[in-house]
């Protein structure tokens, strides 16, 4: 302990002043010196801290740290001077040089490390160029934000007006729903009065026919008796009045069973079913059994097709019968041929007979139209009409090409994929 205190206050030593020869103006400029370095060493440390306190993100705080005690070392030794101006306490002001020596060194190597980061921070000016740069990136996220703000704005207008639109559309689709509701209620109400229409349509059909048909026995089985009972009675003029009564009847009696056949499709159905047409054809051939003179030839083969039978063998047997009634060739030929498209079969009856005129090709698949003018013909016009409709009804359609005196070809199409509208069922 005697030893530190002699340490520090070494009497072995003269003050400083004696140096000085305690020359005033010479011990005042020292003192004055000094301690305005001193208080000024002092505050910088101050000013230091107050800046790195403000300054939270500033770098290198470390070796701020290390300057403020060098400053404030440095500035203990000017203050040292003064002392030892009067008191020889030159241990003291040695060890406290030497302290900041060391604090002075050790700052000295730790800043120079410090030097290439120091370096690599951006300049002001290219600081002030960042801030420049980031000014008008704020103003211009300003601006978009501004056009968002305002495009936002117009999409919730648009929205509100849409939302609008769409309530005032769903009401609309509403009151179509109603009103379609209602129409189907009364396209039901008109389908049932349909189908009643075509019942009573129907059993007024059979009924007329009935009524019609049991005086038209009447009036030609007594045709026929007077003929055959008083046959001495009647001259040759009267026997041909007699007969043309007859060939009346059965005309009228024939029309009548044409028209209820003519009725009867598209509300009469069947199951359909395969139906092979090379049969179909040689059956009808058979039935009709043609003349020696008339030839019929299938020309090549026909298809098998899924149909209602009894519609197709109407077709043939009308198309056939016509063109055999017609012939007037010593040899008369038909031919039935068949050629495949796309989606339909194409079919052609042909023949060699009277042929027909341009303007009729229109009127004799009309109802009660017919071209032959011979008085005693059996036919009633409608056998044409009833294949026209079989044909129409099935999704295919029926023409014909002729030229007089060389006789006509009618054609007409089957889809290979049959579909009825379900309308036809009535």
């Amino acid at each position: 302990m005697a030893f530190v205190l002699n340490f520090f206050t070494s009497n072995n030593f003269i003050p400083h002043g004696h140096c000085y020869l305690w020359q005033t103006d010479l011990v005042w400029l020292h003192i004055l010196s000094d301690s305005i370095i001193a208080f000024s060493y002092y505050s910088i440390p101050l000013t230091l801290v107050y800046f790195v306190r403000k300054r939270e993100d500033i770098p290198f705080k470390n070796i701020f740290i290390l300057f403020g005690a060098f400053i404030i070392s440095c500035g203990t030794t000017h203050l040292m001077e003064i002392w030892t101006l009067w008191h020889p306490y030159y241990w003291l002001s040695g060890t406290i040089k030497a302290i900041t020596a060391i604090i002075s060194f050790y700052a000295a190597l730790t800043l120079i490390p410090l030097v290439p980061q120091a370096l690599a921070l951006p300049s002001p000016a290219q600081l002030e160029a960042a801030n420049k740069a980031l000014q008008a990136e704020i103003t211009e996220r300003k601006l978009v934000e501004n056009e968002l703000r305002q495009y936002k704005e117009r999409l919730e207008e648009l929205v509100e007006q849409r939302t609008t639109e769409l309530a005032a559309a769903n009401q609309q689709l509403q009151m179509e729903i109603i009103q379609r509701q209602k129409s189907q209620e009364r396209m039901g109400e008109l389908l049932q009065e349909l189908k009643n229409t075509n019942q009573e349509l129907n059993d007024f059909a059979h009924i007329v026919s009935h009524d019609l048909k049991a005086p038209l026995r009447g009036i030609g089985l007594l045709s026929e008796w007077l003929l055959n009972d008083y046959a001495d009675k009647f001259d040759e003029e009267g026997k041909d009045l007699v007969n043309r009564i007859i060939n009346r009847v059965n005309k009228l009696q024939n029309l009548i069973d044409d028209i209820l056949e003519y009725s009867r499709v598209g509300r009469m159905r069947e199951d359909k079913r395969e139906v092979n047409l090379n049969d179909l054809v040689r059956d009808i051939i058979e039935i009709l059994e043609p003349k020696p003179n008339i030839q019929i030839e299938i020309n090549n083969s026909l298809p098998i097709i899924y149909w209602e039978k009894t519609k197709i063998e109407q077709v043939f047997q009308n198309l056939l019968s016509n063109a055999i009634k017609f012939l007037d060739k010593p040899q008369g030929k038909i031919i039935v041929s068949c050629t495949e498209e796309d989606d339909y079969w194409k079919i052609s009856v042909a023949d060699n007979g009277i042929g027909i005129e341009e303007r009729y090709f229109t009127k004799i698949f009309q109802i009660f139209q017919q071209l032959s003018t011979t008085q005693d013909s059996a036919s009633t016009g409608i056998g044409l009409s009833i294949v026209k409709k079989i044909v129409e009804m099935y999704g295919g359609s029926i023409w014909v090409e002729s030229k007089v005196d060389q006789g006509s070809t009618f054609f007409f199409t089957l889809k290979k994929t049959l579909q009825i509208p379900s309308v036809q069922a009535m």
